[in-house]
Formats: structure tokens, sequence, C-alpha cells
């Protein structure tokens, strides 16, 4: 249990074990990334587009993850409230959500990259947990509602991960078109 004093307020937050293990795991995640650029360099085989724009994509979410899983506990100490930090954090997941997809659909349009329908499909089903879980955060300002928001995070740029590693098993195939 992480008991923190902010002010002579006591702020529990127990599940910060949680919040640090899903903050290693995307930064775990975004450094697999690394390793699997770096290891297709150095072999005979080219990055396609897709696998570029992925994983950049992969490094940009685990990042912005990582961040937001660590941000509630400094946040909670700083309020003195770990009920405010889940909804400010909550609502900025949400901001993040709507820009960096309206990014990612540019950066993808301007380079010419399909969107597969299965995969925007699934994405698309994906934010929309994403914002739902979210909202559950900002409406009931739960812990709990904050790790499922956290989970659901992490599992889009597995997602991607994976997409990514399944194109070197038929290169010039994307699997999720």
């Amino acid at each position: 249990m992480c008991r923190l004093t902010h002010r002579g307020l006591l702020v529990v937050i127990p599940e910060a074990t949680y919040m640090f293990a899903v903050a290693g795991l995307n930064l775990s995640l975004a450094g697999l990334a690394g390793l699997v650029a770096t290891l297709r360099r150095g072999s005979a085989g080219q990055f396609s587009a897709m696998d570029r724009f992925r994983l950049r994509e992969i490094v940009e979410f685990s990042f912005a993850n990582a961040l937001f899983a660590l941000a509630v506990v400094p946040m909670s100490t700083t309020i003195g409230s770990s009920e405010t930090a889940v909804r400010i954090l909550s609502a900025s997941v949400i901001a993040y959500q709507v820009a960096f997809v309206f990014v990612l659909v540019r950066r993808q349009m301007a380079r010419g990259l399909p969107i597969g329908r299965g995969w925007a499909v699934f994405i698309g089903l994906l934010n929309f947990l994403i914002v739902l879980a979210a909202g559950a955060g900002i409406i009931w300002a739960t812990v709990a509602a904050y790790q499922w928001l956290l989970l659901l995070l992490l599992a889009r740029p597995m997602v991607a991960f994976v997409v990514v590693l399944a194109s070197f098993e038929h290169p010039g195939d994307d699997p999720s078109d």
C-alpha cells in the first residue's frame, strides 16, 4: 500500500504498484519496438512504410501511456485527492486520444498508407472503450476505472506491435486489412 501525505492529508493509493507496472510494460513495449527496428535494419529485409508508421505509433502511444500511468501518484499528492486526480487524468486521456487519432489519420493519409477496414473497425472499437473507461473515471472518479483505462491504453500499442510482427511473416502483406 502506498501512503502519501500532503499538507497534513493522508492520500492512500494502494493501487500505485499497478500503475508503476503498467508504466513499465509500456516502456518495455517501446523498447521492443526499437529492438525490432534495429534487428530489421540489420537484416536483409527492409521496413515497409506501414511498418515504420506503426513502429512510430507504438513508441508514441507507449510513452504517453507511461506518463498517464505514472502521473496519478504525484497528481494525487499535489492535489490531495486521488478522486480529483483520476478525473483530471481521465479527461486528459480523452483529449489526448482525440488529438492523437487525428494526428495519426493525417499522417497516414499524407503518406498514402491504406487504412484497412478490419483494422479501422477494431481500433475504432478499442478507442470507444478507452473513451468509455475515461468517462467512467470522470464520472465515478475511482481508481478501478482508471486501472481499466490504463489496461485499454496498453492494448492499443500492443495490438499495433502484433500487427507489425505478423507482417514480418509475409513481407508486403498488411495483416490488418
